[in-house]
């Protein structure tokens, strides 16, 4: 019975030994930029998280005139123009995002390009324009 209860301990030592190891080295989900991200779950090679990270800027441009347009929008609701500017600024940054991703697609591996849209283009469709896009 000693026996039998110094192996659970042991056992338990491990184990607890284990995950404060492991939650010490693996990076938290919240704490990993999404450049990191990506290298990291698709394992881009430098250039393709370059490609990657130089689109951040055209991004954050783009939705910044969408929502200079949408503030413009609340001042005028029935202005159709300013609806029209609205809907062809959300079109153009979906298109010029889209087409980004699948340039970074087809630099990668047939079946992690693959992957890599299947998990983002959704998330691409649902985007608000309130902030760049979010790849994780």
């Amino acid at each position: 019975m000693k026996r039998c209860l110094m192996l659970v301990a042991l056992v338990a030592v491990v184990a607890a030994g284990s995950f404060a190891l492991t939650r010490s080295l693996m990076p938290r989900a919240g704490e990993e930029d999404q450049t990191t991200w990506l290298v990291r779950e698709f394992k881009l090679t430098p250039a393709v998280a370059k490609l990657q990270a130089d689109y951040q800027p055209v991004c954050a441009g783009h939705c910044q005139l969408i929502m200079a347009a949408r503030a413009r929008l609340a001042g005028a609701p029935n202005d159709p123009a300013v609806q029209a500017d609205v809907a062809r600024l959300v079109q153009k940054c979906h298109d010029a995002t889209q087409q980004h991703l699948r340039n970074v697609a087809a630099r990668m591996a047939p079946e992690q390009g693959r992957r890599f849209l299947a998990l983002v283009e959704p998330k691409l469709s649902r985007h608000a324009h309130q902030g760049p896009f979010g790849l994780k």
